[in-house]
């Protein structure tokens, strides 16, 4: 039996029906229940990702925002940006290059001097402080489609002619965007050279310099000429604000002049008797716009223009005098007039357009450590005349136009060496011998502890010295001496 068995052939195994449950236990509407309950549930997670898709959105859309769109945030920006300014006393970015400055300069000079070079303005609570001059002086004319010739430059064509920049070497002291410099340039000169102290502005003007030579101008670039300034609508000369507020207005050295600006100008000069003879050449005159050169250097203290041993024809100092003043005291401002004298050849001229007293009294654009920097200056602007004149220059002519709010004078080189300067030493002699304000005040009294001695005794704080006088004497002596 055994045999037969295993002889015989596997059968398949039949198929096992399901168990089914009993009717009581099966209700008639599940599957349609569970069907119904599960559709809900995925409504419900499809949801949650929604919200948690749209929350991601809505925080990436706060971080675009600009921070003074709400006040929390702004707040909140500003302070960051407080802690990353203050100076940090444990290691980190600013110890391991101590030369990077917060205030956008660039790594200083000597110990006791102002940086050698800036990089824009300094930003205090969000206002922009121009601590050196270097602001945009044409701010005013943002609205303006075309530029004008310089109110200062027509002057000096009508009294002095057009020979004054004619195959001319010339210095452009605080060029700012070199507005001026192309300005000279384009009215025949041999060379001319643009020095500014802000980077920022050198970097504008040789943006300009290389757009000029790329497209290949030998002239300024003016606008041609379509009908009479009547007949022009307001949009044709000047912009809507809307647009300069929106897309922000166009520099003034790279906006176009107006039609036949530069030939006004000429045709407006004159040929005065005393011109400045120019020294004949073999070299040819370079044209516009490749007889120009901008750099960026303090010119107070680089050494440059006397290591290339240049001489010049005209040197401009174009309200640059108060901020040097300001900065480098008296002595800053007879050594600027005396490197000017010696850069420029016999017969030179210097161009100078000086600032009032009263500018030196207003506290925009002075730093907060400079405000009260011209309490200490002896050297009025009013005395400048005199001063130049003892270090070997002779007044030529002194212009003043309507639309000049301070004089442009004209001053010629007639000494070859320069002379000793006694005002400067009479307003050092007459600074030496006041008496310091600090040594006048009365001492300060303080009551003897137990045990120390009484403050008549030797070791008691010693009372000023007769020899400096009284408060009301050392007055006297000031207001004498100013």
């Amino acid at each position: 039996m055994a045999d037969e068995a295993a002889a015989e052939p596997a059968k398949p195994a039949e198929p096992v029906e399901p168990a089914v449950a009993p009717a009581a236990a099966e209700p008639a509407a599940a599957p349609e229940v569970n069907a119904a309950s599960e559709a809900p549930l995925c409504s419900a997670k499809e949801s949650e990702k929604g919200a948690e898709q749209t929350t991601g959105k809505v925080e990436e859309t706060k971080k675009m925002v600009s921070p003074s769109a709400s006040r929390s945030q702004g707040r909140k920006t500003r302070r960051d940006r407080r802690k990353k300014r203050s100076p940090q006393k444990t290691s980190g970015r600013r110890d391991k290059n101590p030369a990077r400055s917060r205030r956008g300069r660039l790594p200083s000079g000597p110990a006791n001097q102002p940086s050698n070079m800036v990089a824009g303005p300094i930003v205090r609570d969000g206002k922009a402080i121009y601590s050196y001059g270097n602001y945009d002086p044409y701010y005013k004319h943002r609205f303006d489609r075309c530029a004008e010739v310089d109110p200062r430059i027509q002057a000096l064509l009508q009294f002095c002619g057009t020979d004054i920049f004619t195959d001319k070497v010339v210095l452009d002291v605080g060029c700012n965007s070199g507005f001026i410099t192309f300005l000279v340039a384009a009215l025949g000169a041999r060379r001319v050279e643009g020095v500014d102290v802000d980077l920022s502005l050198i970097t504008r003007a040789l943006k300009h310099l290389r757009w000029l030579k790329q497209k290949g101008y030998k002239t300024m670039p003016e606008v041609p000429e379509e009908g009479t300034e009547s007949d022009k609508p307001w949009h044709q000369e000047q912009y809507a604000v809307s647009c300069v507020q929106g897309r922000g207005h166009i520099p003034y050295h790279a906006k176009p002049l107006k039609a036949g600006a530069l030939q006004k100008a000429m045709a407006m000069a004159t040929k005065p008797e005393k011109a400045v003879p120019s020294i004949a050449s073999t070299t040819p005159r370079p044209d516009f716009p490749y007889n120009i050169e901008f750099r960026a250097e303090n010119f107070q203290l680089s050494q440059l223009e006397l290591k290339r041993k240049t001489s010049y024809d005209v040197v401009l100092l174009l309200k640059i005098t108060k901020w040097i003043h300001m900065m480098y005291g008296d002595v800053g401002i007879e050594e600027l007039f005396a490197k000017c004298h010696e850069l420029l050849r016999l017969g030179g001229l210097l161009i100078l357009e000086a600032q009032g007293w009263h500018k030196y009294l207003e506290k925009k654009h002075q730093p907060p450590k400079r405000r009260g920097a011209h309490l200490n200056l002896m050297l009025r602007p009013d005395r400048f005349s005199e001063l130049l004149g003892q270090l070997g220059f002779e007044k030529q002519t002194s212009m003043c136009p309507s639309c000049l709010p301070d004089a442009v004078v004209v001053f010629r080189k007639v000494t070859k060496t320069q002379a000793e300067v006694p005002m400067m030493k009479e307003l050092f002699q007459e600074q030496q011998f006041l008496v310091p304000r600090a040594l006048l005040k009365p001492p300060k009294v303080v009551p003897p502890r137990q045990g120390c001695p009484a403050a008549s005794s030797p070791g008691a704080v010693p009372d000023v010295p007769e020899a400096l006088g009284t408060s009301n004497q050392a007055d006297e002596a000031l207001g004498t001496s100013n």
